[in-house]
């Protein structure tokens, strides 16, 4: 019995190699014979790489079209390029956003890969009720939100965003400084970076002349809760006043701030920087006062002699080479001054790029800690072995 088991066992074996010896490819059979040559194997179907490298790779992916693609190329790819591809979203266009807000509406998974999400609309002046609904619960599911930036006309439906659960870093928004936004703003805890591009008046009440230009005269009351915004760091004010910037500075760790400067109130304006918990490090003013040029930068290094950073544009002005020498003893007030931009319409004459250069040379002379100038012509001089260059040369 052993024996015809052998034997069975022998032919069985035989058979199998010659069956094999006719189906394998020849390719595959010589490298299989031919030890000198390395084993190529066919590539696997799915990435042996981690998903949090792919995730960088396709953090480089820029265009939409790219990553919609390499969504449906791969299964295991899929996943990591729709992360990428709701991570930061920008809607402009009204069809185009009525798709990407009913998606994120009606799909609360991809909902919650939304970070960053800019509603920028506008030109839409007679938005519709629907829209600003899909808008409101669209919002309501990015509930880990990080960013939110939106951009609407005057005439846009109130927003009410009371409803959504995100804890935001940053928040930019052209609504008007009303107390539905200050209860918005209350249920910020995290907030760190504040943009209001919004009016806190009544247009119709906008104040013009030939010696003033003020976009708030009657503002409306803005009173903040002092534990509100307790994170808060840097603060864009387009077109506040001093009474909502003293109520956002006040007991708050700001120390970046941009805001206008109206004719009728400058000095309460510069006054309420000193409010911040923190020394206010980059100032960007906007001056609506014709006067300015003469006593601006004066009136700043007396409030913020440790300001690193001041950036001015001066409207309703003009400046000379004389007047800009001028100011070269202000100057002498700043302490750590390392970047100054100093902007305006210039006169009739106007500055060359020599007088540029001059210039400078005798603004660094007041403030030894000066490295970057930007002067009228909007021409960046910085110092390169000990002379002031300009970045065209």
């Amino acid at each position: 019995m052993l024996d015809s088991f052998n034997a069975r066992k022998v032919g069985l074996l035989h058979e199998a190699e010659r069956r094999g010896s006719f189906t394998r490819p020849t390719k595959i059979q010589h490298l299989i014979t031919d030890s000198s040559q390395p084993l190529v194997l066919p590539p696997s179907p799915y990435s042996t790489l981690p998903i949090e490298i792919l995730d960088c790779i396709l953090h480089y992916v820029q265009s939409q079209n790219d990553l919609c693609t390499v969504a449906i190329s791969n299964k295991r790819l899929s996943a990591v390029a729709i992360r990428s591809l709701y991570h930061t979203i920008k809607l402009c266009k009204p069809v185009e956003s009525v798709k990407c807000l009913r998606t994120l509406s009606q799909n609360s998974s991809i909902a919650l890969l939304v970070r960053s999400l800019d509603i920028h609309w506008p030109y839409i002046s007679y938005p519709t009720q629907n829209l600003y609904t899909l808008a409101i619960r669209a919002l309501c599911n990015t509930s880990l939100l990080s960013t939110l930036r939106i951009d609407v006309p005057p005439d846009f439906h109130p927003w009410d965003l009371s409803g959504c659960s995100f804890r935001l870093k940053k928040f930019s928004a052209s609504f008007p400084c009303d107390k539905s936004l200050i209860r918005f703003l209350e249920a910020q805890p995290s907030l760190l970076d504040l943009t209001l591009r919004g009016f806190n008046s009544d247009p119709a009440e906008f104040s013009f002349n030939l010696n003033t230009f003020n976009l708030n005269p009657n503002p409306i009351p803005f009173t903040l809760s002092p534990d509100a915004l307790p994170c808060l760091t840097r603060l864009r004010a387009i077109h506040a006043g001093p009474d909502i910037i003293a109520s956002i500075l006040k007991g708050r760790p700001v120390n970046q701030i941009s805001m206008p400067l109206y004719a009728d109130c400058v000095c309460r304006s510069l006054n309420v920087l000193n409010l911040s918990s923190k020394p206010i490090e980059r100032l960007n003013i906007i001056s609506f006062d014709p006067n300015a040029p003469v006593y601006l930068l004066d009136e700043i290094a007396d409030r913020l002699p440790d300001l690193e950073a001041l950036h001015i544009v001066i409207l309703l002005a003009q400046c000379s080479e004389a007047l800009l020498e001028a100011l070269a003893p202000s100057l002498k007030k700043f302490k750590a001054l390392q970047y100054l931009t100093y902007m305006s319409a210039t006169s009739s004459d106007d500055v060359s790029q020599d007088d540029e250069q001059n210039i400078a040379a005798m603004w660094h002379k007041s403030c030894p800690t000066l490295k970057t100038i930007i002067l009228p012509m909007g021409k960046v001089w910085f110092i390169d072995n000990f002379k002031w260059t300009c970045l065209e040369d």
